[in-house]
């Protein structure tokens, strides 16, 4: 952030979703930024949640159980939000939409939508207030914040790539978490409301990928736009993007089980890339490895389990040292976290003084490429995607990003 963000009032912000991202991440960076933001309203579909949480965070934070019960205090008078932080299930296009009409910036956890449908409503209302989506708008790709990954950059900018690979490792929820004494599921969300979510979620995914036998559908909402796409995304902001998908095949006896993907870069077109994601749910602990070759050496990006804050991300170089031999180098970043640069970047965007980062075209081109990966598996099962879906005409889609969306 600038010189001068210390002498801005606080921000005030409203965290909607209380599951395990925000608990265990979200809340606490809010604690520890109370220099630059304040929590005034926290909102769950658990109403015992919502105000088990607003009472722990001090006076002043008020409860809500839904985005509707929220946007009509603040249109009332009784409350001030400048931003939120959307880290609730599902798709959150529409919600970012109700947000933004409402007057209120958003940070909104990934994947942005499940279809293109939602990214183009969204666009709509923003064109009706007459605002710009970078200007409103950020998606929680919290490794375009990494220390780590900013050096990665800049070392990618000077070197010619051979080759990308990314390889994840993901234990089970249960092992990444232990740590956060997260709140016991709640019990008090009504049956007919989570069917109604549910099914609305499934009429979204149907349209967008069409009725594609199981696996598919969970593979493209937990896995691809659940997972994937954070190195989707994490492609995009390095080397340019993901481009074409020319194989992909899934295995595993539990599911998600495991998924291999290949093609080559958007931007150098002859470099190919690689995701092998695997869910081990008793793997000792999750390890995602970004690795670059290229003509005199390799950049490779190593992160932990990204619930822990201030677990660095590793920048390994390995590069000539003349003559006839090798050097090799590990870098940390112990004082500086991902998802604290990413919250701080954000409470100046909910000051009106928006700092580059992935917005709403950068959401959706990530879309695309996952649409894509899903189209590629779909042909390797012998289940193809029809065309006239939104997977099924991916392919025609553009993947690039305008060049006013610079990143960080």
């Amino acid at each position: 952030m600038s010189a001068d963000s210390s002498a801005r009032e606080r921000v005030r912000l409203a965290v909607i979703g209380l599951g395990a991202i925000s608990q265990s991440v979200h809340l606490p960076l809010i604690r520890r930024n109370a220099d630059l933001v304040e929590l005034t309203a926290v909102v769950d579909l658990s109403a015992s949640r919502a105000r088990q949480i607003a009472e722990a965070s001090g006076t002043g934070v008020i409860a809500f159980d839904s985005i509707e019960a929220m946007i009509a205090a603040v249109a009332a008078g009784e409350l001030r939000v400048d931003g939120a932080v959307l880290a609730t299930s599902g798709s959150h296009a529409p919600d970012v939409a109700r947000l933004i009409d409402a007057g209120i910036r958003v940070l909104a956890e990934k994947p942005l939508a499940f279809s293109v449908a939602d990214i183009d409503a969204l666009r709509e209302v923003a064109a009706a207030r007459k605002v710009d989506l970078a200007d409103w708008v950020r998606v929680g790709y919290m490794k375009e914040h990494d220390p780590a990954s900013a050096a990665a950059k800049s070392l990618l900018e000077g070197v010619e790539v051979r080759a990308v690979s990314v390889e994840v490792l993901h234990p089970a929820d249960g092992a990444q978490l232990a740590f956060a004494n997260l709140q016991a599921a709640p019990t008090d969300v009504p049956a007919d409301l989570v069917s109604s979510l549910v099914a609305a979620t499934d009429a979204t995914v149907a349209a967008a990928i069409g009725p594609v036998p199981a696996p598919l559908p969970k593979l493209y909402t937990n896995v691809v736009l659940g997972s994937i796409v954070h190195d989707i995304g994490l492609l995009r902001h390095l080397v340019g993007g993901i481009g074409t998908v020319d194989r992909a095949r899934h295995w595993g006896h539990e599911f998600p089980g495991s998924l291999s993907l290949g093609g080559h870069l958007a931007e150098r077109t002859e470099v190919p890339w690689s995701i092998d994601w695997h869910f081990i749910p008793r793997y000792p602990q999750y390890r995602e490895t970004v690795t670059f070759h290229h003509e005199t050496g390799t950049i490779a990006l190593t992160f932990a389990v990204p619930y822990v804050l201030n677990a660095p991300t590793v920048l390994t170089v390995i590069e000539n040292a003349e003559p006839l031999g090798a050097r090799r180098s590990e870098t940390r970043w112990m004082q500086e976290e991902a998802f604290e640069q990413e919250l701080r970047s954000f409470a100046a965007l909910a000051a009106g003084h928006p700092e580059p980062g992935p917005s709403v075209d950068e959401g959706a081109a990530d879309i695309v490429v996952g649409q894509r990966m899903l189209r590629t598996l779909a042909d390797a099962i012998g289940s193809p995607i029809g065309a006239s879906t939104e997977a099924g005409a991916s392919e025609g889609r553009p993947v690039a990003v305008p060049p006013h969306h610079d990143h960080l």
